[in-house]
């Protein structure tokens, strides 16, 4: 019996220890626990503030890409704006430059015409002293007229000087004159010659009447009668000759009186660049 007492004494002192023991285990172990809990606090309220701060920083961040997506688009419009305005300027530096060579070759057309009315200009005053000299008697005769005319020279020959009345055929001393005027002209390839035939307003004659039913064509005859001499016997290119015919219609004189109508009886040679 006192075995068992002693016995039962014994496992009750164990059973004490043992929970002492526990306890003490229990109390470190929370104290570990505190430790920890205190730490993870800690770290919980850093990462808290570093979140605070981050998200601080996402907004700061959010608001320079919302300017920098507005400047971005803004950048973008003024580069199109840029754009069109390169394309116009382009377009216009094109038409600039197409417009600076045109102007070029119009300088050098009106340079190369300028040129060619020199030296026209110069063979025009070559001929009218050649003719004037060749010529002098039926000048002085008021039968030959010569006027200048800015880059022209008329030779006007009046009434029966190539032309006896009523007749189409040029006379003897009219040819002789004609070939005077071929001669002096004939090396002179940059003038044409304009021949223009004019009469007075009087009816045609009856034998003229057979031929030609007005002055409208009798003009027009005689000039082309002067045109194929100037060709066949005076020897000048074809291509440099035309003839025209204006009736009474071109008067230098009254038709009243016996002398206009003897000034508007008259062939016209006009001396001129070639075209």
């Amino acid at each position: 019996m006192g075995n068992k007492r002693f016995i039962a004494v014994l496992s009750l002192v164990w059973l004490l220890l043992t929970a002492c023991v526990s306890h003490q285990q229990l109390q470190d172990q929370n104290r570990v626990l505190n430790t920890e809990l205190k730490h993870a606090r800690i770290e919980l309220y850093e990462a808290e503030e570093k979140i605070k701060s981050l998200n601080a920083d996402l907004g700061k961040l959010q608001k320079e890409n919302t300017h920098s997506t507005e400047k971005l688009t803004d950048l973008q419009s003024k580069n199109t704006y840029l754009k069109n305005i390169n394309i116009r300027l382009s377009r216009n530096i094109e038409r600039l430059s197409q417009n600076v060579e045109r102007l070029n070759n119009d300088l050098k057309k009106k340079k190369s015409v300028i040129k060619l009315q020199n030296k026209v200009i110069r063979l025009l005053d070559d001929t009218k002293k050649t003719i004037a000299t060749s010529l002098k008697e039926e000048i002085a005769a008021q039968e030959i007229e010569l006027v200048e005319m800015e880059d022209t020279l008329k030779v006007v020959f009046i009434d029966k000087i190539l032309f006896d009345s009523g007749s189409v055929e040029i006379n003897q001393k009219g040819k002789k004159i004609l070939l005077v005027v071929a001669d002096s002209i004939r090396a002179h390839r940059v003038q044409n010659l304009l021949v223009e035939g004019h009469t007075d307003n009087m009816p045609l004659g009856p034998t003229l009447k057979e031929r030609f039913p007005s002055n409208w064509e009798l003009s027009a005859a005689r000039a082309a009668a002067v045109v194929g001499f100037l060709q066949k016997k005076g020897r000048l290119q074809p291509e440099r000759l035309s003839a025209r015919g204006y009736s009474y219609f071109r008067p230098v004189a009254s038709n009243e009186t016996k002398e206009g109508r003897h000034q508007n009886r008259r062939i016209e040679i006009i001396l001129g660049p070639s075209n």
